[in-house]
């Protein structure tokens, strides 16, 4: 019995030195750490589009995109891929089609630096130049008849579009602090990591257009390259995982 007893004394002073030992130990240091800098990001691009073509095809509209992508942020520059979902324009009309409804996908890349001699997370935010490279595709449909003034009727249009755009900018962001590439929940908890605000011009430097339509009962075909410039305004979100 007596030696039973020494067992459990035994045991319960181990137990007391072990949970010493554990609050005893100090806390991770962040400075010990990488700082993250990855993150997801979702936004949103509304594109003012100006362009032209042969046979009077003109597009003068506002296009809104939704881009969802996956970022890096360094100390004094930035860089996002994204993949766009493209809703619009609507009800644009070319010369002798009904209402047209456009949609399409795109991928983009983009980085950003801050002016020289700055870094980025500053409280005030942060300025600098953006340079960005897209591809994407639209394509828009008819889903009505038009007649036309010599009575004959317009129908089934399809226009398909392809683009490669270079696209210069401007920025500002706001960034929160950096946090460490550690597992303690403060620093892998979703948070907003910052915003990013660019407005900038998209520049063709390839462009395709396809039209197809029946007139009068006869398929027509259209194949020209599509001429200007898309003004947009672009509003991210990062978010740290």
């Amino acid at each position: 019995m007596q030696t039973s007893n020494l067992k459990i004394l035994a045991i319960l002073l181990l137990g007391c030195n072990v949970s010493q030992a554990a609050e005893s130990e100090p806390p991770p240091n962040p400075a010990k750490f990488a700082a993250r800098e990855h993150a997801w990001s979702i936004g949103t691009s509304l594109r003012r589009l100006d362009i032209k073509a042969d046979y009077d095809y003109q597009i003068q509209a506002v296009a809104p995109y939704i881009d969802i992508g996956r970022g890096w942020v360094r100390p004094a520059w930035w860089s996002l891929f994204e993949l766009s979902l493209i809703l619009g324009p609507n009800g644009q009309r070319l010369p002798e089609s009904p209402p047209l409804d456009f949609i399409g996908t795109g991928f983009r890349f983009r980085a950003g630096h801050v002016l020289p001699g700055q870094l980025l997370r500053k409280r005030e935010g942060d300025w600098g130049v953006e340079l960005g490279l897209e591809y994407n595709e639209w394509i828009a449909r008819s889903y009505q008849d038009e007649q036309l003034s010599d009575g004959q009727i317009s129908s089934s249009w399809v226009v398909r579009n392809r683009w490669i755009f270079v696209q210069p900018a401007l920025f500002y962001s706001r960034w929160q602090p950096a946090r460490p590439q550690g597992h303690k929940p403060d620093w892998i908890m979703t948070r907003v990591e910052g915003l990013v605000f660019s407005l900038g011009l998209s520049v063709p430097i390839q462009s395709q257009m396809q039209a197809t339509y029946n007139r009068g009962g006869e398929k027509v075909g259209v194949t020209d390259q599509w001429k200007g410039t898309l003004a947009f305004l672009s509003v991210t979100s990062w978010l740290g995982i």
